[in-house]
């Protein structure tokens, strides 16, 4: 072969190569494994920072009639292999009654609640979240996880490569601070696990789950700033009629915004004689 040849030919192998390393590092149009990478290490760089101050409101609606419920109030997060929080709810609003506070400490794998609304038979202030109580309907249950930020972020966590890969978008309203913009949109064709069981009181409500919308803003730290939630849950009567279980499809809302990472967080449960033994917590009169 001549000097030419081989030099040719040698071009054409390493334009190639380039060629291929182009391609095999952009996937899809708009993405970058750079973007991905940010987007599904949330929670793990939640953990390395070690806390966060998070404000949040969420609303729940039925597309019909039924019960309807709006949230809002500050949680502070201790992240961990289990999380930690103590939240307090300055409003809980069902059916447009007068809003009512609450807080929630988790404290190790145990959650207790309180409020001034509330009261049990003993009088002790505070409950376990396995007891019944009364929030004004069925919709305005903490339990829910409307407001809990560690139930959304793990989706984030879980999003499959590909379909993270190309939620990178300019198109959201901007963010102080947080460059980096992403928007999922969870289907079962690129996810197999979704629309996903929530792991929350919704599960026990709901036959279905709409496909989730995950809109989120993470900074140049690769921390997040602000995560946005919609989705729907169905009734669709598969189960046995239970009066207390709502009907039809409802659609939920949630907005969270973080800051103050890393500050110290101290999250004590309830002293044990304060927490009730009555098998129903109620509202008061």
């Amino acid at each position: 072969m001549s000097r030419g040849r081989i030099i040719l030919s040698a071009v054409v192998v390493l334009l190639g190569a380039v060629a291929l390393f182009v391609v095999s590092n952009i996937d899809a149009p708009g993405g970058s494994a750079d973007a991905r990478k940010l987007l599904t290490g949330v929670e793990s760089r939640l953990r390395a920072a070690g806390s966060a101050r998070v404000g949040f409101t969420a609303e729940i609606r039925p597309q019909v009639s039924g019960p309807k419920a709006t949230f809002a109030g500050t949680s502070l997060i201790r992240f961990g292999e289990t999380d930690e929080w103590d939240t307090t709810f300055s409003g809980i609003v069902a059916d447009g009654q007068a809003p009512v506070e609450g807080r929630a400490v988790r404290a190790g794998r145990q959650t207790y609640l309180t409020s001034p609304s509330l009261t049990a038979d003993d009088g002790r202030a505070w409950f376990a979240a396995t007891t019944p109580a009364f929030w004004g309907n069925t919709m305005a249950n903490p339990n829910l996880g409307l407001a809990d930020l560690t139930v959304w972020t793990g989706f984030l966590a879980r999003t499959p490569g590909q379909l993270a890969l190309n939620a990178a978008t300019e198109e959201l309203p901007d963010v102080e601070d947080a460059e980096h913009e992403f928007r999922v949109r969870c289907t079962p064709t690129q996810d197999p696990h979704c629309p996903p069981p929530f792991g929350t009181d919704l599960d026990a409500l709901f036959d279905e789950a709409g496909f989730p919308v995950y809109q989120a803003w993470i900074d140049d730290d690769g921390l997040i700033r602000k995560l946005e939630v919609s989705f729907s849950v169905i009734n669709s009567g598969t189960r046995a009629a239970d009066p207390l279980r709502p009907q039809g499809e409802y659609q939920a809302h949630l907005t969270f915004t973080l800051d103050d990472f890393g500050t110290p967080v101290t999250v004590t449960a309830p002293p044990a004689d304060q927490v009730t033994q009555s098998r129903l917590v109620r509202r008061r009169e």
